[in-house]
């Protein structure tokens, strides 16, 4: 093995031993399923949690005409709020005392309002008396009821008494023009476009005659769920471990243990000895990560999204993005003395590395577009897109992935061989940190 080979290999596998054989490391392993479980855990028992607080409403109905039937919806709602055994299953609708006040002026409207501050109510509905009046087929709709409230993500009465209103009304207009209601809902109901693939030519089918097979309605799980779970995936492992670089880079300055490598090492070996040995950490963490997700997804039926093509993707692209993000980071601690001097160069990076996060949805609903292809060829965004993109449908075209592929390993070249030029002056440098005019003048100099 060539010598300089074999000493990037000895500061990689060191590397990596002393960060694998850590608690800090074994704990961080254990910790962040943990807590993606934990949360998931957590987001499904309060979605089933089922809210029954009762909602204390007023209606000022102006129309004169339409309290008697919401009083009768809300008794009949009440009557289905709780199960068998007595236990509320939603929430009862309770109709103030003051309900049908009918008031029309500012006092009655301040009076409601400070009544919900002071809890009594939860919210008041003002029925104009255009409500139930037929338009003219010319006219602009009627004015509808205004729903008030100091909650307005709340929407447990507001959607009953709108759903409530609604019907009423429209059951008064079918009976004012001579309509039969049942006839009308039965008309008016909508059409329901359904969502599949292709169809395809079945090429195992036995004997002379193709076989058609049949288009498969489109799974929401496959067509958006593991495209982005596999993309964040991969952007949660490099910025989790990528910047660990920095610090280590920092402390061996500050403790001079990096003039002392340099006495054997080169600044390009000692880089990149870090890096593989970032990369190796970066990749056991992937197969352990990956393993518990395609065991969830067997069970769940979606093994077959996870192609050995698409784990090699992830895999490839998972190394350059380690490598690039990683020399980026470790160009930065080279370069300052403390922690604090390296938080100001080190947001450009952040940024990058947190861009897919801001643009993936673009991506994820028109992959084959003009905007999707150019983001995917960006070279700090290509290992994150450009792996949705393989993974969504339709697929990208090979010379897209394989341009992708060249792009994103000649930035990573160039920025690996950048943060060397650093990493050769910023070591031995001390002081106030520099600019990013005067990194530039480090990378290019002779």
């Amino acid at each position: 093995m060539h010598p300089d080979l074999r000493k990037i290999g000895t500061v990689a596998s060191t590397e990596f031993g002393s960060a694998v054989q850590t608690k800090a490391f074994l704990v961080s392993l254990l910790l962040l399923p943990v807590i993606i479980g934990g949360s998931m855990v957590l987001q499904i028992t309060i979605a089933r949690r089922v809210d029954t607080k009762p909602r204390s409403v007023a209606v000022i109905d102006r129309t004169g005409e339409l309290y008697s039937s919401i009083e009768r919806a809300a008794r009949a709602h009440n009557a289905q709020t709780d199960d068998p055994q007595g236990n509320a299953v939603h929430p009862r609708i309770e109709l103030s005392p003051m309900t049908n006040s009918g008031g029309d002026d500012a006092a009655t409207l301040l009076e409601l309002s400070d009544r919900i501050r002071g809890g009594e109510l939860d919210a008041f509905v003002v029925i104009p008396p255009e409500t139930i009046r037929l338009p003219p087929p010319s006219a602009a709709p009627p004015l509808g009821p205004d729903y008030h409230s100091d909650s307005p993500n709340d929407d447990v009465a507001r959607n009953w008494l709108a759903a409530t209103i609604d019907h009423e009304v429209r059951s008064r207009r079918f009976r004012s023009a001579g309509i039969d209601q049942a006839l009308a809902d039965r008309l008016s109901q909508p059409i329901i476009l359904g969502n599949l693939g292709l169809f395809e030519l079945d090429r195992s089918a036995p004997g002379p005659r193709p076989v058609i097979k049949p288009a498969q309605k489109v799974d929401p799980v496959r067509t958006a769920a593991v495209p982005a779970v596999l993309m964040f995936v991969l952007l949660l492992l490099v910025m989790t471990t990528t910047p660990h670089l920095l610090n280590s880079v920092i402390e061996e300055k500050m403790s001079k243990i990096s003039e002392v490598l340099l006495g054997s090492l080169t600044p390009f070996e000692l880089m990149m000895g870090k890096l593989l040995g970032n990369a190796g950490i970066v990749l056991l963490l992937a197969l352990l990560y990956l393993s518990a997700g395609y065991a969830a997804a067997a069970y769940y039926g979606y093994a077959d999204m996870l192609s050995t093509g698409l784990l090699l993707a992830l895999g490839l692209f998972l190394i350059l993005a380690t490598l690039l993000f990683g020399s980026l980071y470790m160009a930065v601690g080279a370069a300052c003395n403390e922690i604090k001097d390296a938080q100001s160069l080190m947001m450009p990076i952040m940024l990058l590395s947190m861009f897919p996060a801001f643009v993936w949805m673009a991506v994820l609903r028109n992959p084959s577009s003009g905007l999707a292809v150019g983001l995917s060829l960006f070279p700090p965004a290509s290992p994150f897109l450009m792996l949705m993109r393989i993974a969504l449908r339709p697929a990208p075209p090979a010379w897209q992935v394989a341009l992708a592929v060249v792009l994103t390993s000649l930035t990573t070249l160039f920025c690996v061989w950048a943060a060397a030029k650093i990493l050769r002056t910023g070591l031995l440098m001390q002081g106030k940190a520099p600019s990013y005019a005067e990194l530039a003048r480090w990378v290019f100099a002779k």
